[in-house]
């Protein structure tokens, strides 16, 4: 069997080059050289609906592979990909045993020649998805190294776009944009104080609302604890203000942060957790840690004068929208 290539890119009978976008999802990315920076290697997708399930695309950005380890020699370097994988979700709602035979093709948007490099996993092959197997996908889609290099087209301008077939190829792509915003090395910061610690009775103090990198926030702390941290923990969890949500247009934020309890006796003493989510349900607007801190150690300087100091960092944002 003959082969050829394309923009760097070996091609093999399950791969091809084609001017038709993906007909069922399409996964841009925006500031891409971030994700290094910021040590994120996963993303991971909204869910788009095809052939009347709902799946996900996850894109890994920094996939190891050894083809001499493989081989029993670990002396060789590792040759980095671009991994994607398919995962099928709301799967609670399926009925108990479920069972889904999935065919499907991934894309890489070559952004010079406008066209679509296709690879379908295995050929043609049918894969099952079930309750013990529900992602399924490609370890080795495009060398890292190919990928990166501007005159092959897939990155360009720090932007990337991948997309996905299920099942039919039909209808009109739901398409999505991932925004990666660095923040400032400015104002990325905020601190709480909150006195009179002691003298507490609810069961749940806000702090007055704040602006970090644009958004407005709250943190929220049970000084008691909630769910699995109540009676032994402080639970802390920052929180999106609802006219923000408003405000986000349907789209969702993905924040990346670090929530801290300061020690007044000692800097280097800092009770601090770091936290990543999509904020992505109005009524769940909060999101943080549980047992974030025992009680017990309060009296170890981060309860002084009765006084207790709370921050935020934000260290990234991205915003996911629909295109």
């Amino acid at each position: 069997m003959g082969s050829k290539t394309t923009r760097g890119v070996e091609m093999w009978s399950s791969s091809s080059s084609r001017d038709i976008p993906p007909s069922h999802f399409i996964f841009m990315i925006r500031s891409f050289s971030q994700l290094t920076k910021s040590g994120i290697d996963r993303l991971e997708s909204g869910v788009f609906e095809a052939s009347q399930k709902k799946w996900k695309l996850c894109v890994y950005t920094k996939a190891r592979y050894n083809k001499k380890a493989k081989n029993g020699d670990e002396d060789d370097d590792d040759e980095h990909y671009i991994s994607l994988c398919l995962r099928i979700v709301d799967t609670d709602s399926l009925p108990r045993g479920w069972e889904v035979h999935a065919r499907f093709t991934f894309f890489v948007y070559d952004q010079i020649n406008d066209k679509y490099l296709t690879i379908q996993d295995g050929g043609e092959k049918v894969r099952r998805f079930h309750y013990m197997k529900t992602q399924w996908g490609l370890d080795q889609f495009l060398p890292l190294s190919i990928f990166n290099n501007p005159s092959n087209g897939y990155l360009v301008d720090d932007t990337c776009a991948f997309g996905a077939e299920v099942f039919v190829v039909s209808n009109a792509p739901k398409r999505e944009c991932l925004s990666i915003t660095p923040t400032s090395k400015e104002n990325t910061t905020y601190t709480w104080r909150i006195n009179h610690f002691a003298s507490i009775t609810s069961e749940s103090v806000t702090s007055d609302e704040f602006f970090l990198e644009g958004i407005k926030w709250t943190i929220k702390l049970y000084p008691k604890g909630s769910s699995t941290g109540k009676g032994h923990s402080i639970s802390l969890y920052l929180m999106l203000s609802a006219a923000q949500y408003e405000n986000l247009n349907a789209a969702k934020l993905y924040a990346k942060y670090k929530l801290r309890i300061c020690n007044q006796l000692s800097a280097t003493q800092h009770h601090e957790t770091h936290v990543e989510h999509l904020f992505d349900d109005p009524k769940l607007s909060g999101y943080g840690v549980h047992k974030f801190m025992s009680l017990n150690k309060l009296e170890s300087g981060y309860l002084v004068n009765d006084t207790l100091i709370v921050q935020v960092d934000i260290l990234l944002l991205s915003k996911v929208s629909e295109f």
